[in-house]
């Protein structure tokens, strides 16, 4: 309809209104159940009094129309006020399935009929658009819905959205009541609704006496404050008057902070440890208390110190020591150590022999084996040592002349004459108990050469000849020797070629004594 009302401009020119748009038709099969609400039994009882057609024509074009899906509450409301000004109330959104709920802000609450000028806790305002005849009762007659406060409640002014259950009340300032006989503390009054003239009434906050106030405690300081409008002794507390200085614990404590009522307060109180030699030591750790003792800190505490316990037991030495060893005390030492004092030989038999430092044992059994017992640095090793015998043939022997040599080991005789000669043999040497990695063949010269003693007419004394069989060619030969404790060396020996009889000096013990004889002539 805007286009039907020109205004005038400057140049009484005139506003073209533009072509007129198509009415957009209705779609084919449009038929929206909301619609239908309006000619059902709902809004039966107002059917009569008011043609609900044009309602319905109108609600079914809007919501075929147009995209809104809740367009169709617009023709039912318009429908249902149009009752309601007829004086027939209906309660139709309960009917919509959701679709036109109305929503009141609270505490107020939806009604179907209502008055358009609500009843106010205001006698003034109740009296002027409710109460009197005037160009205003038109609109106290019509019912129209809308959101009022509950039953049994009241509106406390038409400007305000409160609904109380008295209209007995006093109206603060700020627009906000208080209901009669009712106190309150603001700005330091104390103030009460009065039943009878509903007008507040204040007077001064009545103020307590307050008994004296000691602020003793480290870091207290007394002040006053207000409190409930009246003025009052504190308490506070001012860190700045604390005791900056902390106290030292001993070797086992640590220090532990209290917060007291301002101030922390520092105290020294026992660790889970144990202390010996102002040293702090863990449950289960070893102590180095006593040397002859095995110490362990405990998990007992003592009940003095409040540390854990100190627990001993008497160390076990093992005085056991293996043969050739003495168990001897040691200075500065719990326990003493074993020391060695003699050798041990282990024989083929698997027994053993005690040898003491110095000496030398034969075995019974075999003459040519002896043991020495020698200290070399700071231990005591014993040395084999075993006479080796020269090839001995009973063949080559004078019949009679076998025996044992004097020591007792190799078998010796007198030979049967033999040109001197090289005897071979082998062997394995041995030296300050360091053995020859293999056998090594040994020589040795042996046999007869002449030898005369005669008496010389033309000296008139004995004349002696004597040779003996000796080495006439060697060469020096070496071997590798090993030690016990694996060392090894190269040492060197006299191997004989080539022997013969040499000329020598003969010796004699004593002077020949020369028994002259006569010879006589016959």
């Amino acid at each position: 309809m805007a286009h039907q009302w020109h205004v005038a401009e400057q140049n009484n020119s005139q506003c073209t209104p533009p072509p007129p748009e198509p009415t957009p038709t209705q779609p084919p099969g449009c038929n929206p159940p909301i619609c239908h609400l309006i000619q059902s039994e709902v809004f039966e009882s107002c059917h009569e009094i008011i043609p609900y057609e044009p309602f319905l024509v109108a609600c079914i074009f809007d919501a075929c129309s147009m995209d809104n899906v809740n367009i169709g509450c617009t023709s039912l409301q318009a429908y249902a006020n149009a009752c309601a000004q007829a004086g027939v109330c209906i309660e139709w959104r309960n009917y919509t399935n959701g679709q036109c709920n109305f929503t009141c802000e609270k505490p107020k609450v939806y009604k179907a009929c209502g008055p358009q000028v609500e009843q106010t806790c205001n006698a003034w305002y109740n009296f002027k658009f409710i109460k009197t005849q005037n160009e205003f009762s038109v609109m106290g007659d019509i019912q129209l819905e809308g959101c009022y406060c509950p039953l049994g409640t009241s509106l406390m002014s038409s400007t305000s959205n409160y609904c109380i259950p008295s209209c007995d009340i006093c109206t603060l300032p700020n627009g906000e009541w208080k209901e009669a006989n009712e106190t309150w503390v603001s700005n330091c009054q104390e103030c009460v609704c009065d039943p009878y003239s509903l007008e507040i009434q204040c007077q001064p906050v009545a103020c307590q006496h307050q008994p004296p106030l000691t602020c003793d405690q480290e870091g207290q300081v007394k002040v006053v404050e207000t409190v409930d409008c009246c003025q009052m002794d504190k308490c506070e507390c001012d860190v700045t008057r604390c005791s900056t200085s902390k106290i030292t614990c001993p070797v086992g404590f640590e220090t532990e902070a209290t917060m007291g009522v301002c101030c922390p307060t520092y105290q020294c109180v026992p660790m889970d440890v144990c202390v010996f030699n102002n040293t702090e030591y863990q449950p289960g750790a070893n102590v180095p208390e006593d040397k002859c003792k095995n110490c362990v800190c405990g998990d007992s505490v003592d009940t003095q110190t409040h540390l854990h316990i100190i627990e001993c037991q008497p160390t076990e030495c093992d005085t056991h020591c293996q043969q050739g060893y003495d168990h001897q005390a040691v200075p500065g030492q719990c326990c003493g150590k074993c020391v060695q004092t003699s050798c041990v030989v282990m024989l083929p038999d698997n027994t053993t022999h005690t040898i003491q430092p110095g000496s030398v044992w034969i075995p019974s059994g075999d003459k040519c084996l002896k043991y020495e017992c020698v200290k070399i640095m700071d231990q005591l090793i014993p040395i084999e040592a075993k006479t080796v015998c020269p090839d001995f043939y009973p063949e080559d022997c004078v019949p009679g002349t076998e025996v044992i040599s004097p020591d007792g080991c190799c078998p010796v005789c007198n030979s049967i004459t033999k040109p001197c000669n090289v005897t071979k043999g082998k062997v394995y040497l041995d030296s300050n108990g360091c053995k020859s990695a293999n056998e090594v063949e040994v020589t040795t010269c042996g046999g007869s050469c002449g030898t005369y003693a005669m008496y010389s007419l033309e000296a008139n004394m004995m004349e002696r000849s004597c040779t003996c069989c000796r080495e006439v060619s060697t060469t020096k030969m070496e071997v590798e020797m090993i030690c016990p404790d694996g060392s090894k060396f190269n040492h060197s020996y006299i191997h004989i070629n080539k022997c013969g009889c040499q000329r020598t000096e003969c010796v004699t013990p004593e002077a020949t004594q020369v028994t002259r004889s006569r010879h006589r002539r016959r």
